[in-house]
């Protein structure tokens, strides 16, 4: 965890020191638009991202490449629906927590607007966040992590149901393009489970 947060710092010092050295000591404070944004190692799906994975919506898509009678499409539409509606509760404290793990990137930007911010200020900012937001960070994060591994279970849930509707005849069909959303969501997610 250690390790990850210092890689975190790390990446959110780096386009500042980048852009302090174009810039020169010289010019002005940058503009809050040219201010670095959040680092990507830091970005996490958000739950819009995660609620459009829906296995019943795939298929639903997919229909003419899984062979779906019209009957089944039916069903799978209703299904999708039942399957938002299920997880809604998920992904909007899913979504509150993913808030709580970017405060790096908040205090950085934010701090690039006060007046006497010299272009070197980044660093120090995002670096010397108080302990207290450094373990509010890390909790977050914990949560976040854990979060992901209850999607997964919901999506084994999900992708049960979805593969239950449909007919023998295309559930070799249907898994692959499950498999494949599968394969999705491991590279938004990354290995984690």
């Amino acid at each position: 965890m250690r390790t990850r947060l210092f890689a975190v710092a790390l990446a959110a010092c780096i386009p500042a020191l980048v852009s302090a050295q174009k810039k020169g000591s010289g010019d002005p404070a940058p503009t809050p638009s040219t201010a670095p944004s959040a680092p990507a190692s830091v970005k996490s799906p958000s739950a819009r991202d995660l609620s459009d994975l829906n296995p019943a919506s795939l298929l639903v898509d997919k229909k003419k490449k899984a062979s779906l009678a019209d009957s089944t499409v039916a069903q799978l539409k209703a299904l999708a629906k039942k399957l938002d509606e299920r997880n809604k509760q998920f992904y909007a404290t899913y979504d509150s927590v993913r808030k709580l793990t970017l405060p790096l990137a908040s205090n950085a930007s934010a701090s690039s607007t006060r007046p006497g911010f010299q272009p070197g200020d980044n660093t120090l900012s995002a670096s010397t966040s108080s302990p207290a937001e450094q373990a509010k960070m890390q909790s977050s994060m914990r949560d976040l992590r854990q979060m992901m591994g209850q999607f997964r279970e919901l999506r084994r849930t999900d992708v049960n149901d979805a593969l239950a509707v449909v007919p023998d005849a295309q559930k070799k069909a249907a898994t692959d393009l499950l498999s494949q959303q599968d394969g999705d969501l491991d590279k938004l997610v990354g290995s984690r489970p």
